[in-house]
């Protein structure tokens, strides 16, 4: 998720499109999780990882957060443009999907004026994220059963 026209705040996007062209299956949301609902139940996901720009106590530029829990939303804000609350889309998306596991991992964000230049400690931490990603689905494909 994010604006591709908020600097830092596109590093969801970014990363999205990384994964893409590595052969990930990814739902670009622009601008809001709202904008993809439709997307996300049609492809019906068992899991789901969000990436998106988020402020959280503590961090710095580049830093991350893996939330495993909507409920864990309550301490971190996440820098989207729509209104509708992430975990009431999500809830959505849940009751039309097999959906069982959602990750959500927020970046935080350096700038977030009007551009389209992402910081360097951003970037650095949207190529460790993509490849860390690529390689555990690689090992996923090697190791079917968990061997």
């Amino acid at each position: 998720m994010g604006s591709p026209l908020r600097s830092d705040d596109q590093a969801g996007l970014v990363l999205c499109d990384l994964l893409s062209q590595k052969g990930v299956n990814c739902v670009k949301c622009e601008y809001g999780l709202e904008n993809c609902v439709d997307v996300i139940i049609e492809e019906k996901p068992e899991k789901i990882i969000i990436f998106d720009a988020a402020l959280f106590n503590g961090g710095r530029p580049g830093d991350v957060i893996h939330l495993e829990d909507l409920d864990a939303l309550r301490s971190v804000n996440l820098l989207t443009t729509h209104n509708i609350p992430i975990k009431l889309l999500l809830d959505v998306v849940e009751k039309f999907t097999p959906l069982r596991e959602i990750h959500i991992i927020g970046i935080y964000p350096k700038n977030l004026d009007v551009g389209t230049s992402i910081s360097s400690e951003v970037l650095r931490t949207i190529n460790s994220l993509a490849n860390g990603i690529v390689e555990c689905f690689e090992k996923t494909k090697r190791y079917p059963h968990g061997e």
